[in-house]
């Protein structure tokens, strides 16, 4: 028997557990149900479907919990027919998950699903994913690049203190702030129907453009979980110069962090086109999205899509 969070949870290393989803198989008494620690990241649950009667196919739903946050959609780590369902599992899931809390009895298996994780890989994986159930709460650090004069200084302000001002001081060297956000990250293959919610505390860095800063800003590279890349939409040489900055971003950190690609001052007249800048993203394998710091349009949503992208790089979900 593997014990997480000092005894909290109960996973035996007989048994196999899809990666993600917290489905168990249990091969001697061919049982298929939910983990404790799937349970728990259910939070309540407090209805069961069961989609299924006689058979059920490898990798397809097998069942539906709905919770307070939605409808969990259960698939299946194994292929065979049904001896017998259970439909008052969730009485027992939570205390004897196991033996009684069991989804599906199974009559024969015809396929049993290579990815599931048993014996002694059980107690790291078990480990990494109670670090999500219990925690949940990250700190990231984003560096913000681009041209002098595209808006990262006021990006920065718009997002940590709600805040406007046309004539901002040009960054000297490099600039800082901070903000705590709740984030949700939703994959297609993941439990929860992929739902993962979390906090992560975002440390902006905001370095110079001039470049007489260049030898001096490597160092604010350091410890860079993501990176915004901004340009202004209505200053085409800013979009022009986004190379030199992907080269800069590369030769200090490689090609390791999530990147934001972001055109501001939506606001005002727009000289390089939105598809445009699609295109440059999509080459890149760069997110993107247009904004205005004076507005604080969209001003929110690149923080959440870089805190999501580097939450996925850290618990290795992508």
């Amino acid at each position: 028997m593997v014990y997480i969070a000092d005894g909290r949870y109960e996973l035996p290393e007989d048994l196999h557990y899809s990666k993600f989803q917290h489905v168990y198989f249990n091969k001697d008494k061919k049982l298929v149900g939910l983990d404790q620690l799937g349970f728990a990241f259910l939070k309540k649950p407090y209805e069961l479907r069961i989609l299924v009667e006689d058979e059920v196919k490898l990798r397809e739903p097998f069942a539906v919990v709905s919770t307070e946050q939605g409808i969990t959609t259960l698939y299946s780590p194994v292929e065979g027919t049904i001896k017998s369902t259970n439909e008052n599992a969730l009485k027992d899931m939570e205390n004897d998950t196991y033996s009684s809390g069991y989804i599906l009895k199974m009559d024969k298996i015809f396929e049993i699903d290579p990815s599931l994780i048993t014996g002694n890989n059980v107690e790291d994986w078990g480990n990494h994913e109670v670090k999500t159930l219990l925690k949940g709460t990250y700190s990231f650090k984003v560096i913000e690049i681009g041209d002098s004069a595209t808006g990262k200084t006021a990006i920065k302000v718009r997002f940590t203190d709600d805040y406007f001002k046309k004539n901002l001081k040009t960054t000297l060297g490099v600039d800082f702030g901070s903000k705590e956000m709740k984030c949700m990250y939703q994959s297609h293959d993941a439990l929860f129907s992929g739902s993962y919610q979390f906090t992560a505390k975002i440390n902006v860095w905001d370095a110079a453009g001039q470049a007489h800063f260049e030898k001096i800003r490597g160092m604010y590279y350091r410890g860079a979980k993501g990176a915004i890349l901004t340009y202004d939409v209505n200053n085409p040489v800013s979009f022009e110069n986004l190379d030199k900055w992907v080269e800069e971003l590369e030769l200090n950190v490689g090609k390791r962090i999530p990147v934001i690609l972001v055109g501001n001052k939506i606001d005002l007249e727009k000289k390089v086109s939105t598809e445009k800048a699609k295109q440059y993203a999509e080459k890149k394998n760069f997110q993107f999205i247009e904004c205005s710091a004076k507005t604080g349009e969209n001003v929110d949503d690149i923080f959440k899509k870089i805190a999501v992208e580097i939450y996925k790089r850290e618990e290795n979900l992508d």
